[in-house]
């Protein structure tokens, strides 16, 4: 009987020591903690897709709908703000395609090869070259900006287009073979050697080795590069014709009846225009996303 009782009373004794169990005030805390985490992360949320409700809302709105109230849903729809939108932006939008599709595949090409001869290649002088092409990093961009443009201007190239595409493609040398190489670098060496004891050229093992490896760097570098090029505004603008302008030229010219015109700009066509010109990177985002990860999580990208 005093064995039970001491038995009892030092499990008592070890309950107090340890303190509330998880149904109690230690499990309560953690819960609370748990609701804080998610209440802050569903309001950093809701932030982020503001902008996105805010243009949508507002993109099926006329003048006097809109500048009633900005924030709520209008009761009469007003869908023709796409037609007018589209009407204004097709032309703009397939440019910027063609442009920043060129541009990067161009700047992937390039860069890979040279990226490939920095890793796995050994010749004099690669180390001297390669801080070179490091040094391009540290050089801010509107300190050739008017050398670019005046080079741009004296050459006699056929198409408006290369008159930005070319350009674009050197601007994305350097950082595109700094992340390549690290990543080449890191791929299996004896895979390498397994594929030169067989045989293979260095054009061989690159298109049938390396690059199927190195895929979602490859995906990662494509994306973080496009961007960018599908954003830029001073260098098209500047370059490029009227018939040749991309998106960011025209989303800018769009204010309703003009940005030389008098007329009260269209803010429900503007709207409509914005969502309109995120319809190409959303598509390729959800095509490509899983790569992306894959890359920026491979270790090759650092953000």
């Amino acid at each position: 009987m005093s064995g039970q009782t001491f038995g009892r009373t030092g499990r008592e004794r070890h309950q107090a020591e340890r303190g509330p169990g998880p149904g109690l005030g230690g499990g309560a805390g953690r819960t609370l903690a748990e609701l804080s985490r998610q209440a802050v992360l569903l309001l950093l949320g809701l932030l982020g897709l503001f902008p996105l409700y805010f243009t949508l809302v507002n993109s099926l709105k006329n003048p006097t709908q809109y500048a009633a109230n900005l924030l709520n849903v209008p009761l009469e729809l007003h869908p023709e703000n796409f037609a007018v939108a589209w009407g204004q932006i097709n032309g703009p939008m397939l440019h910027s395609v063609i442009i920043t599709g060129a541009s990067v595949i161009l700047t992937l090409v390039l860069a890979t090869l040279s990226a490939y001869a920095f890793a796995l290649m050994d010749f004099p002088g690669r180390h001297v070259l390669f801080a070179l092409i490091f040094a391009l990093l540290l050089i801010p961009d509107f300190l050739t900006l008017i050398p670019l443009y005046l080079q741009i201007k004296a050459l006699p190239l056929p198409s408006n287009d290369l008159d930005l595409i070319l350009p674009t493609v050197a601007a994305g040398q350097a950082f595109c073979i700094l992340v390549l190489r690290t990543a080449f670098e890191a791929l299996p060496r004896d895979v390498l050697e397994a594929a030169r004891i067989d045989g293979a050229s260095a054009l061989q093992t690159l298109t049938r080795i390396v690059v199927p490896m190195s895929a979602p760097v490859l995906v990662s570098v494509a994306i973080i590069r496009l961007i960018p090029v599908w954003n830029d505004y001073l260098l098209p603008s500047l370059v490029l014709d009227e018939a040749h302008r991309t998106l960011p030229v025209a989303l800018v010219a769009f204010q309703g009846g003009g940005a030389s015109s008098s007329a009260a700009p269209n803010y429900g066509a503007l709207m409509a225009s914005y969502l309109l010109s995120a319809v190409p990177l959303l598509l390729l985002f959800s095509f490509l996303m899983r790569y992306y990860i894959q890359g920026l999580s491979s270790g090759a990208v650092k953000g």
